[in-house]
């Protein structure tokens, strides 16, 4: 793997770490729809690094969903939760983002960073492993 490859891959994983941060200070100030965004975001790029760490990448949003669940999910590589995590996180940013009047449960949102955490967790051994 090329040494370029595997900086993004590192840059990934801080932006995801980063994207996490944001979340968490958010939720802290009632900002839920804003915590959403950035909790997904999280796992987002999370999800990228573990594509890229397999050679793969996607160049949209529903793209890098779709090739996660053939090359991670499919392959057995990880369990199913963490393509629902991935799937959950992008349906409440899009409803968040693009929807007037959308209301998040606070309880829904905590468990949305967590299930966030618990991905970087996973994707930060996922691509130890690859590379």
């Amino acid at each position: 793997m090329k040494e370029s490859v595997k900086e993004l891959i590192k840059e990934e994983l801080r932006v995801a770490e980063k994207r996490l941060k944001a979340a968490k200070i958010l939720f802290k100030e009632n900002m839920l729809e804003d915590a959403v965004n950035r909790a997904y975001y999280a796992v987002f790029y999370a999800a990228k690094a573990m594509l890229n760490s397999l050679g793969y990448d996607a160049k949209t949003h529903s793209g890098l969903i779709s090739e996660f669940g053939l090359r991670i999910i499919k392959e057995g590589l990880l369990p199913m939760k963490y393509g629902r995590i991935l799937r959950r996180a992008f349906e409440m940013r899009e409803s968040g983002d693009y929807e007037i009047g959308v209301f998040f449960d606070r309880n829904e949102v905590k468990g949305l960073i967590k299930n966030a955490e618990e991905f970087i967790k996973r994707a930060k051994k996922f691509v130890r492993e690859q590379l």
